[in-house]
């Protein structure tokens, strides 16, 4: 018996305010990762798919997450007419009202699709002989807690769950996990294995509005045996992220600045075009980034799908509680509306605190 296991798919998830012929970049780069996901799991050939939640990146997706997720379930039924898929609503797939049961709902109508948005579901697959245990968000919120149990009938015993699952008196669903022989979790974002049959599986994109934090992380899925108890973690290439060691440039020294700014841009490997690019600015004086070049400036937003600056170990008085970006673009002694509107964009226009540090979006 092989599965598939992937989850925090976040379909519709949009940030960085880029868009081409009409779509979010990165909402179409969470298409594109679980696209390329669900054509690995064709050539892998699994006998179930366990999607664990968080497939949407909030309860009312836009049409085009609806497109994606029923275009990639279609391609899974054509491609592997006797691979099923189980899947349970997160916390993102999941309407604050009760008596709203969701997007997830609706996917039940598929023929190879059960899901479950709502309550704990327990499913039963002849053929596959197996038994598994649906276990969305919400039902992680319902009191007495949902406590499930293998049934010995069946050869297969798994569970899919979003969110962790605890044995004894710890925290999350009760659960005996080493009665199960695969237990499915999502969200979390990074491939984790709890023990040898408890699994997070990690999302498929790098999401979340500071993707850098992730950079180092490879994205995926993952396939378990669940005869030899083998799991092997499926890497899905994404959208490069780029976050660079932060870089002192001496207060008070503008050309430098900009003179460091250049090399470190020429050094990125493969240089920094369609990437999601952080250069940090270690001590750097606000009113030095007034002496940046506006046409370097709008090189560097145009090269990059995003691309961000960030200011680090900046002194700030302690009672001064304006943002950052605002207190750069006002030590311009000329005020430029070119320099200003850029940095704007790569600084943001309202981040930043006490810290001296703050990031934004073209």
């Amino acid at each position: 018996m092989i599965v598939a296991h992937l989850s925090d798919l976040h379909l519709g998830h949009r940030t960085f305010d880029r868009a081409e012929r009409g779509q979010n970049l990165r909402e179409r780069d969470l298409s594109v990762a679980f696209q390329r996901a669900v054509e690995a799991i064709v050539q892998a050939r699994p006998d179930l798919v366990l999607v664990a939640g968080d497939i949407f990146d909030r309860s009312n997706p836009p049409p085009g997450a609806l497109v994606a997720l029923a275009r990639g379930l279609d391609e899974l039924r054509t491609a592997l007419p006797d691979t099923r898929v189980l899947m349970v609503a997160g916390a993102r797939d999941t309407p604050r009202r009760t008596e709203d049961a969701g997007a997830l709902a609706a996917l039940d109508t598929f023929p190879n699709v059960e899901a479950a948005a709502g309550r704990a579901r327990a499913v039963v697959l002849p053929r596959h002989e197996t038994h598994a245990i649906l276990l969305p968000y919400r039902s992680a919120l319902t009191r007495p807690l949902p406590a499930p149990e293998p049934d010995p009938r069946q050869r297969w015993n798994i569970v899919v769950a979003h969110g962790g699952v605890a044995e004894g008196e710890g925290e999350g669903i009760p659960l005996e996990c080493d009665r199960w022989d695969y237990v499915a979790l999502g969200g979390h974002h990074t491939f984790r294995r709890v023990s040898d049959r408890v699994v997070f599986s990690g999302a498929v994109e790098r999401v979340g509005v500071s993707p850098w934090d992730e950079a180092a992380e490879e994205k995926g899925f993952v396939l378990a045996d669940l005869e030899s108890g083998e799991v092997t973690f499926v890497p899905v290439p994404g959208r490069p992220v780029v976050a660079l060691a932060p870089t002192h440039v001496p207060v008070g020294d503008p050309a430098g600045l900009q003179a460091r700014l250049e090399e470190v841009v020429r050094e990125v490997p493969g240089g920094i075009d369609a990437k999601i690019v952080r250069i940090r600015l270690q001590g750097t004086h606000p009113a030095d980034l007034r002496g940046l070049d506006p046409q370097f400036l709008a090189s560097l937003v145009d090269r990059a799908l995003h691309f961000s600056i960030e200011l680090t170990g900046t002194p700030v008085p302690e009672m001064d509680r304006t943002p950052l970006i605002d207190r750069v673009t006002a030590s311009l002694e000329t005020p430029d509306d070119r320099v200003v509107a850029l940095l704007r964009r790569v600084m943001g226009s309202g981040a930043g605190g006490r810290g001296g540090s703050a990031t934004g979006s073209p």
